[in-house]
């Protein structure tokens, strides 16, 4: 069943249901729960039925499930995987004609879609529902897969441009959840997530339920932080998945001190970073818990670094998990010495380098040997610890030196007056922010920006890492992974006049305004 030291994730599944059938996998809320025989039986006929109507091993058909229809994604997801074809995750705010940009990028044949059927587009042959596409039987489908097969292709959050796809085997889809230490558990403690459908997050959440011991994920609605305390007071959650934007939410609506949830030992973390005031929050309100972060690139996994949250290295992303390196180098390739900050690059032993589909020429100063560019800039410290400066496109250039919008943003957020915060380098201006005024705080930029000046300068902020413009906003604009669009903000700072607020449409997974 396993091959060298990984175990496939239709293997894990099989294996899941040989042991526990009657264990359930997912519980969703205000929807049937599934439960591991289940979800093995309902992937085969799915696997059957396309293997039946010709589906050639490596064809790449998208799934297209929305809302809370976890059950059906989860078995379509596997489903196509047995059948040894390529998924593609698709969100369904997804545009038709980014769908369209994708489904020809990837050579995409069909889409299996739940409730709500996929925008039409000429570039696929043919879309079918879970219940159409799927054939009856009891003969397991036994297709042998490769090592090095394409088993899916996610797609980048878009925050800085057009969303980018990259393909990831087999191999490294086994170990995309994280080192099985960090997320194992000897005993099925319920773990309770939120996470929006069809994105990189929803295929890691699947594969780490299938690469760790059998246990039972709790799904909470994406982005609703009150029912996400509600369900971890629930269940007694020990585990506890989240972005970093929905501690913003759960600090911002005091949802923290509604509930108990002093059962949670981990919180995990991962697509953002997550800012010092906030872990701190969830520390308070999950006495027990440690905050455990992931820090890598979708190009980059199965290479991560992981870190707990300490109070003393508010900027560590942790240090590199067990078979990860890296790199700190400068913009011509050249490797930087220990506490000197440049651009990170991760490289994993024992699993191929993910294929981006529109791989172009290496970055500059890309160094030989396998490395992956996280597009972030950081630093090493003599203990191994990798410290995050800042995304490189977000950085703020200023004459006085390059500036971390995340530490700027780390300082704001420890003002009462502030629920949320999103710092940018608007050129002209030099440092700005778009702040959310928390309730019954100030709206007026002029005061606002006079009071969190002075906070920033107590705070030990140099004069020219002090915002010299702000505006306030109700909602900050965000994908679906919970990631600030940064792109939108400066934009809006192009014209002083121009207002922030309201809120800019909703963003599908691409960063673009649905």
């Amino acid at each position: 069943m396993t091959e060298g030291t990984f175990s496939y994730l239709t293997h894990q599944l099989r294996s899941h249901a040989a042991l526990h059938p009657d264990r359930t996998a997912l519980v969703i809320d205000g929807h049937p729960d599934l439960v591991y025989g289940e979800w093995d039986r309902r992937s085969e006929a799915l696997a059957r039925g396309l293997l039946a109507a010709g589906t050639p091993r490596g064809t790449r058909i998208g799934i297209f499930f929305g809302d809370m229809d976890w059950a059906d994604y989860a078995v379509a997801y596997l489903g196509v995987l047995k059948a040894g074809a390529t998924v593609l995750h698709l969100p369904v705010g997804l545009p038709a004609g980014e769908l369209g940009r994708r489904a020809l990028q990837c050579g995409m044949a069909g889409i299996v879609h739940g409730r709500t059927a996929p925008p039409k587009t000429s570039a696929v042959t043919w879309t079918g529902t879970l219940d159409e596409l799927s054939e009856p039987g009891e003969a397991p489908v036994d297709l042998a897969h490769r090592p090095d097969d394409a088993a899916e292709i996610v797609y980048s959050s878009g925050t800085t441009g057009p969303a980018r796809g990259v393909i990831v085997s087999h191999q490294n889809l086994a170990t995309a959840g994280g080192p099985p230490s960090v997320m194992a558990h000897d005993e099925p403690t319920p773990m309770v997530a939120s996470v929006h459908l069809g994105i990189t997050a929803s295929a890691t959440t699947v594969s780490m339920v299938l690469n760790a011991t059998p246990t039972t994920l709790v799904l909470a609605p994406p982005g609703d932080a009150d029912r996400l305390c509600a369900l971890i007071e629930r269940h007694a959650a020990s585990t506890v998945m989240m972005t970093p934007h929905l501690a913003v939410q759960m600090t911002r609506d005091g949802a923290l001190g509604r509930y108990d949830l002093t059962s949670v030992t981990t919180v995990a973390t991962a697509s953002a970073f997550l800012h010092p005031p906030l872990a701190r929050a969830l520390l308070t309100a999950m006495p027990r818990a440690s905050v455990i972060g992931a820090y890598s690139a979708s190009q980059a996994k199965p290479a991560v670094t992981i870190g707990t949250f300490d109070p003393a290295r508010p900027m560590s992303v942790g240090r590199p998990a067990r078979g990860t390196h890296v790199l700190i180098t400068d913009e011509h390739g050249a490797a930087l010495p220990t506490g000197q900050t440049g651009r990170i690059w991760l490289r994993a032993d024992g699993a191929p380098p993910r294929d981006r589909l529109d791989a172009g020429p290496e970055a500059d100063g890309a160094p030989d040997g396998g490395w992956c560019d996280t597009g972030d800039l950081g630093h090493v410290d003599t203990e191994g610890e990798l410290y995050l400066f800042d995304r490189e496109t977000d950085a703020v250039h200023t004459p006085a030196g390059l500036v971390s919008s995340l530490r700027v943003e780390a300082v704001l957020l420890e003002h009462e007056a502030v629920a949320d915060v999103a710092v940018v380098g608007t050129g002209t201006a030099g440092v700005a922010a778009a702040v959310v005024p928390a309730a019954g705080a100030t709206r007026d930029p002029e005061l606002l920006t006079a009071t969190l000046a002075a906070h920033a300068k107590d705070s030990g902020l140099a004069a020219h890492e002090i915002p010299e413009r702000i505006l306030t906003v109700d909602e900050l604009p965000r994908n679906d992974l919970g990631k600030v669009v940064k792109r939108l903000i400066r934009d809006r700072f192009t014209e002083p006049a121009a207002p922030v607020s309201p809120a800019p449409a909703p963003l599908d997974a691409t960063g673009a305004p649905s």
